[in-house]
Parts: structure tokens; C-alpha cells; sequence
């Protein structure tokens, strides 16, 4: 190509990019407006990680948040949910996704972070670069969020930073820039290639209210400007309460900081002054009167009291059982082993037929496997429970199995002094999955998350479930995790509140009873008026509010 044509495509990019930078700063055009004229709008931030009660213990020092929740003369009205369940400890992604659906991780078809697909033999990821695979997984299995809700019901939403964003009109997302300035200011404060945690969230409110040169039509302001109104729905991600736990500044390390105070500093240092920049824009266009705010987190957090070695498992089975590697494709190997933090999920093949899709044999299959994990003493003083999948009405090979689809393997008695670890000792060992309650305080969280995490295709024969503070964790550097079956880990707090909230619900309101993150989309829904469909898994809460009701100032009006 001659200097002529490159110039002449390099001329065509230019107008192409003025074109849209055009387009972006165009007056309002006609079109529907994202909200009606004095309609209740919903902004949701999600804080990455927070741990249950972090925003009620720090209140006083968070003028931000407490003009949200109290209101600016102590006369707010808000509903508080301080114990909410997540679905399933396997991590952030199936949480999220399951709030943002309202139904349980086997339905939206995100089991877990990562996971084994037995059909195609196939590890699967819900993250990629282009941030759809998630929207493309649910779209595949005709899974509907509360965006999707929104829009048939004539609302618009906006998304900022949020990896479910199917039916979303607006969706702010980072790139690899984001996260390379990110990850290099995170070096220069913490002499750590991991990203700083304040960087992101402040980047993020920002792009979210005026977004940069090519997405401002997408930002709040941009919208704004072109509508004279703002989106019925707007969810925020703030990753920085995540990252600021699992690496906290070198002084907190020093001294020994709890998750819950390096989460309150975090809180008061960053994401208070963030609450107060969306409050001043929100005034700004005259709709903050009229806004309700959810305050929610999807998991909780807890120190790691012991880093165990990541490939501790690997070593184990590969005495006997091919794994993955450089010569060994997954279809081909006999064992295929999950990462994981305080959990482990191991598939097995049927090394009798060689297909992925028949259930290993009980006694040729997983017992020998068993066997080698229980021979490691590393393994053995890190476990606290071990579960086997039953298929149901397929194996039909030692106890009886039942509607729990698991068994509790007792590995304690298993290897009791004196017993022989022949297949009748293994089979004595297998117990209904309520002798779950041995070792969990939540177990029947444990046990309802276990039925309610996987499909037939991607259901683990074995877990390994870790004893309190224990995670697989190869970065010794690491400092909290998340994950667990442990309250610390599956606990989180709601709040519900803002000026907007008043006219619905009004008075203070305390729900006593144990909720689900699986409730939030029937409740954003109860807010918008908009009817909750009765598929979903979740429930509204803010239907009967059987709570103590908290009264008002006495100098608050009627």
C-alpha cells in the first residue's frame, strides 16, 4: 500500500472517531426517557467483599453514608437486613450473578468461579476480555436479571463495573488500560503488581458520572444531558474493599488489623467521600429526592490463619490418576482438580468406560482417590468435612442415595485406629449429608448451597471443604480470603435506604430473619412496582416487613 492510501485510511479513522465524539455531546434528542418525570429511581452499590456490619459499626464516621441511611436531619427512613446468606461460598461470580438473577447458581449455569464441564470435557471460566460470557451463559439457558425486568416493563438501567449486565441500556466496563494503571500505581504505593484499590473505585464513580472521551453518551451525565432524566436502575460495582482485604497497606499488616478494621478505614478513607460525590450530582439534576439506594456486598471476608499449598491435592492423586498438563488433555485424563480457596472440587472419570459423562465407580474410582488425599498429612490437618456426589438413580453402588444428592464422607472414623481401609470400612464411612451439622454452625446454609450449586454436568465427585481460615492460597503475600462455609465468609449486611425510600416504605425497619442475597432482585423489583416474577428462587422481604419497626426522632414530621 502506497503512503497515499495509508494516509487515506488514517484520514477515514479520524472522522470516524470525531463521528463519535460527536455524536456523544448531541442535545437531546427524541426517544424514550429513561425514567418518568418523578418516578423512583434505584441506585445499587455493591461493595466488593464487605463484610457483614462494617457500614453499622463505622456509621458516625461515615457522614456520607449516614446522611443516606438517617436522612440529613436524623428523620430518614431505611429498612436494614444485617444477616443475609450468600448462595454458595464457591466465590464472587455465582454470588453476583445469582443476585442480579434472583435464582440459584444451577439455573443461572455460573456453578461456581471455575468449573469442569463433563458434556464437552472442557474447563470453564465465566470471565473474559470482552465481559459477555456470563451474558451469553444466561441468554444460553434463557436466565432473565433484573435489567431484563426493567426493560420489559419500559424501564432503562445503567451498569458500571458490573459483569451482569444482560438487558442493561448502558453498560460501563474497564479495560486493559484500567487495569495496567491500576496494577502500576498499586507497585509504586505497595511495591505490588496488584491493583490499588482506591484508583479503581474512584475511576469507577467516575466513569459511571462522566464517563471519558468515548463513553460519555453511556455516563450518567452523558444520559442525563440527552434525556433530562436518569435511568430507572443504576448498579455499582466497587471492587476496592475486596482487594484492599485480600492485600491491606504494609501499616495495617503490621498491626495484625482484623478484615472488619481494615474494611471500616477503607470505608472512611475512600468509598465515604465517593458516597458524597454521587449524592452532590444526584441533587445536581434534581432526582435525588426521588432515589432509593441498596447498600449491599455479595460474600464476606476473613483472615487467612493458614496459607495451605495449592498443589497439595495435585501431587496426591497424580500417583495414580492422570491429570491435565502439557502432554495430557483434559478429555483424556482420568482427574481433573478445581482451584479453589478453602474448598477443592475434583472430577473423576469413569476409568472403567473412559467416557466423562458415566459416574466413576464408587469403589474403583473414587475410594482409590480418597485413599491418596487422606494419605497427605497436609491435607488431613487442613480438612474438616468431605462430601461425595451420590448420582442419584445412576451408580446405585454402596448406601442407599437420596433426594441430599451428597454423601458426608466420615474420613475421621474412616482411619480410625485398628480399621482396615478396605471397600467395607470406605462404605461404613458414607453418611447422609445431615451429619453435615457435625461441622458447620450454618448447615443448613451448607447443606441447601451443596443442592442448589451444580448441575449434572458440572457436579464435582469429591469436595474438600477446609477447616476455618485454611485456603489453598499459593501467594503467601496474602493476607485475607473468601470462599468458605464459615459466617465470616457467607454473611453480609443490606441496607436499604435514601430519601426516595419514605414514600414507599416508610419508618425505620429492622428485618430480624435471616435473608439471601438471592432477595435482592425481588426486592429492587418491590421498589420499582414492578410484579416479582414467581420463578424466582429469591423472595421480597419488604412485602410483609415482619420487623421491629424503629421509631423517629420525635422532631421528625408526621
Amino acid at each position: 500500500m502506497n503512503l497515499y492510501g495509508r494516509f487515506s485510511i488514517l484520514r477515514r479513522f479520524v472522522w470516524v472517531l470525531v463521528a463519535q465524539v460527536f455524536l456523544a455531546w448531541l442535545p437531546p434528542a427524541n426517544g424514550a426517557a429513561p425514567a418518568a418525570e418523578m418516578g423512583t429511581s434505584v441506585v445499587i452499590l455493591e461493595f466488593h467483599g464487605m463484610k457483614q456490619g462494617v457500614i453499622a459499626k463505622n456509621l458516625k464516621n461515615l457522614p456520607h453514608f449516614r446522611e443516606l441511611i438517617n436522612g440529613p436531619s436524623d428523620c430518614g427512613a431505611y429498612t436494614y437486613l444485617p444477616r443475609v446468606l450468600t448462595t454458595v461460598p464457591g466465590g464472587s461470580v455465582p454470588d453476583i450473578t445469582a443476585m442480579y438473577t434472583g435464582v440459584y447458581p444451577r439455573k443461572t449455569g455460573i456453578v461456581s468461579t471455575t468449573w469442569f464441564d463433563r458434556k464437552t470435557a472442557k474447563t470453564r471460566n465465566p470471565l473474559s476480555y470482552s465481559q459477555q460470557r456470563i451474558n451469553n451463559i444466561l441468554r444460553r439457558n434463557h436466565v432473565k436479571t433484573i435489567f431484563d425486568y426493567l426493560h420489559n416493563a419500559g424501564g432503562k438501567s445503567m451498569t458500571a463495573m458490573l459483569m451482569v449486565t444482560k438487558g442493561s441500556d448502558w453498560s460501563l466496563k474497564s479495560g486493559v488500560f484500567f487495569w495496567g494503571n491500576a496494577a502500576t500505581l498499586g507497585f509504586l504505593r505497595n511495591r505490588r503488581w496488584i491493583p490499588d484499590s482506591s484508583y479503581i473505585d474512584r475511576k469507577t464513580l467516575s466513569a459511571f458520572l462522566s464517563g471519558h472521551l468515548m463513553s460519555y453518551h453511556k455516563s450518567l451525565e452523558g444520559v442525563f444531558q440527552r434525556y433530562h432524566a436518569i435511568p430507572d436502575l443504576m448498579a455499582l460495582e466497587f471492587l476496592g474493599t475486596d482487594l484492599i482485604s485480600h492485600y491491606p497497606p504494609a501499616d495495617l499488616r503490621k498491626r495484625c488489623s482484623s478484615i472488619a478494621e481494615i474494611q471500616g478505614a477503607y470505608a472512611i478513607r475512600v468509598l465515604d467521600p465517593l458516597v458524597g460525590k454521587l449524592i452532590r450530582f444526584l441533587n445536581k439534576t434534581g432526582r435525588y429526592e426521588t432515589t432509593v439506594f441498596f447498600l449491599i456486598s455479595d460474600h464476606g471476608f476473613s483472615r487467612i490463619l493458614k496459607h495451605v499449598r495449592d498443589k497439595a491435592v495435585d501431587e496426591s492423586l497424580r500417583k495414580v490418576f492422570s491429570l491435565p498438563g502439557w502432554r495430557t488433555s483434559e478429555q483424556s485424563a482420568d482427574a481433573v482438580i478445581m482451584p479453589g480457596a478453602s474448598t477443592k472440587d475434583i472430577y473423576l472419570k469413569n476409568r472403567s468406560t473412559r467416557n466423562w459423562m458415566d459416574p466413576p465407580r464408587l469403589l474403583g474410582d473414587v475410594k482409590p482417590a480418597i485413599d491418596l488425599l487422606l494419605e497427605k498429612n497436609e491435607l488431613r490437618d487442613c480438612l474438616n468435612a468431605l462430601v461425595i456426589w451420590q448420582y442419584p438413580g445412576e451408580r446405585n453402588e454402596g448406601p442407599l442415595e437420596t433426594r441430599d444428592q451428597w454423601w458426608v464422607f466420615d474420613w475421621r472414623d474412616y482411619l480410625a485406629d485398628g480399621k482396615h481401609k478396605g471397600n467395607t470400612a470406605f462404605v461404613d464411612a458414607l453418611r447422609p449429608l445431615s451429619a453435615i451439622k457435625k461441622s458447620f454452625t450454618l448447615y443448613d446454609y451448607v447443606m441447601r448451597g451443596l443442592q442448589m450449586q451444580y448441575t449434572r454436568e458440572t457436579t464435582p465427585d469429591i469436595k474438600l471443604i477446609n477447616k476455618k481460615g485454611y485456603y489453598f492460597e499459593p501467594d503467601r503475600g496474602k493476607y485475607g480470603h473468601h470462599g468458605s462455609y464459615y459466617r465470616d465468609d457467607c454473611l453480609v449486611s443490606f441496607w436499604i435506604a435514601g430519601p426516595g425510600l419514605a414514600r414507599i416504605i416508610p419508618g425505620r425497619h429492622v428485618l430480624t430473619r435471616t435473608a439471601s442475597v438471592l432477595d435482592l432482585a425481588p426486592m429492587v423489583l418491590h421498589i420499582l412496582g414492578i410484579p416479582v416474577p414467581p420463578r424466582l428462587d429469591g423472595s421480597d422481604p419488604l412485602a410483609t416487613l415482619n420487623a421491629k419497626a424503629v421509631h423517629l426522632s420525635s422532631n421528625c414530621a408526621p
